[in-house]
Order: C-alpha cells, then sequence, then structure tokens
C-alpha cells in the first residue's frame, strides 16, 4: 500500500476529528457519543458499540494498511485515543479513569495488528 494513502488518511481524520470535538464541546451535540466514548460509569464493555467500532474499525484498518505503516498507525491509535479520553468530558481538567485507556488503546493495538495479519495472508497467497 502506498504511504500517501496513509497520509491523506491521516489528514483526513485529523479534520475529522477537531470538527467533531468543536461540534461536541462547542455546540453540545452528542448524537454519535456511543461511538467513541463508553458509557455513564466509564465501562468499556457494557457499551458493546463502542466496543464493536473500535475493534472493527481497526481491523478494517489494519486490512487496508497493512503492516506497511504499522508504527505510525500505532502512534496514530495512541495519540486518537488519549485525544478522545482527554475530550471525553469537555474538560482537560476532568478526565476517566486511565485504566480505560490503556485497555482500549490495547484492544485497538491487538485489531489492528490482527487487520495487518489477514492483509499480509491474503496479499501472499
Amino acid at each position: 500500500m502506498d504511504t500517501a494513502y496513509f497520509y491523506i488518511y491521516l489528514l483526513l481524520i485529523f479534520t475529522i476529528t477537531i470538527s467533531f470535538t468543536i461540534i461536541r464541546c462547542v455546540f453540545n451535540i452528542h448524537t454519535i457519543d456511543i461511538f467513541f466514548y463508553p458509557n455513564e460509569a466509564n465501562n468499556i464493555l457494557e457499551n458493546k458499540v463502542y466496543l464493536i467500532s473500535h475493534i472493527l474499525v481497526n481491523f478494517l484498518l489494519g486490512v487496508i494498511f497493512g503492516l506497511d505503516i504499522i508504527f505510525g498507525m500505532f502512534i496514530k491509535i495512541i495519540i486518537f485515543e488519549v485525544y478522545l479520553h482527554i475530550t471525553e468530558h469537555c474538560d482537560i481538567f476532568y478526565v476517566s479513569k486511565m485504566s480505560n485507556l490503556i485497555v482500549i488503546i490495547v484492544i485497538s493495538l491487538v485489531s489492528y495488528t490482527a487487520g495487518s495479519m489477514i492483509n499480509k495472508l491474503v496479499s501472499k497467497g
């Protein structure tokens, strides 16, 4: 996969994430929070949509981009999840438990790696 597509993806994700934060925190619109944040109790396993969306999206990104850009994607996943964690309450001084952040980062990294391995198997055969 050409790394130019990865940089286009990063630019697109950066723009969408900033727009999402502005819509969410400035205009107080929370209609798609179920995909990006656990729930009021901040329990990752209770919100199946949140968990499945993170697993599925990162797995599909792994299938699309593969192992060629795995280091860049790992950095993107970590930065993206930390950003979402910090902006969850629209207040950088009020954040949820760090253990939830660590768990979702690990889940996302494993999902991406699994997708990358599928990409490698498919492109080999």
